[in-house]
């Protein structure tokens, strides 16, 4: 499940580094407005890129404590996480009571 995250999330970086890039507009044959909105595009696509970029990251430390048998313990108490907690969000690293103090 990890691996195919990661996979999708590579093929979204590459397709997101090409929405953020500087947008050439030529000023005559576009409006004002037309030129806000593509400056704001390009800066959610940049803002989409970062969280992208960040998942990734999240994904790849799983694996590395995956490697280390440290995945699925809190790192409060030492106790298991709930497997469905996992399923659903493979990063998180404290059980349900921790997470609540």
């Amino acid at each position: 499940m990890i691996l195919s995250e990661l996979k999708a999330l590579e093929q979204n970086l590459n397709d997101a580094r090409g929405a953020s890039k500087v947008v050439e507009l030529d000023q005559q044959l576009i409006g004002r407005l037309s030129r806000m909105d593509s400056i704001r595009e390009k800066e959610m696509s940049k803002a989409n890129l970062g969280r992208r970029t960040q998942r990734k990251s999240q994904l790849l430390e799983v694996l590395e404590r995956l490697k280390e048998n440290d995945f699925g313990f809190c790192i409060d108490c030492g106790e298991e996480i709930d497997i469905r907690r996992l399923r659903i969000n493979p990063i998180v690293r404290k059980c349900f009571s921790c997470m609540q103090d």
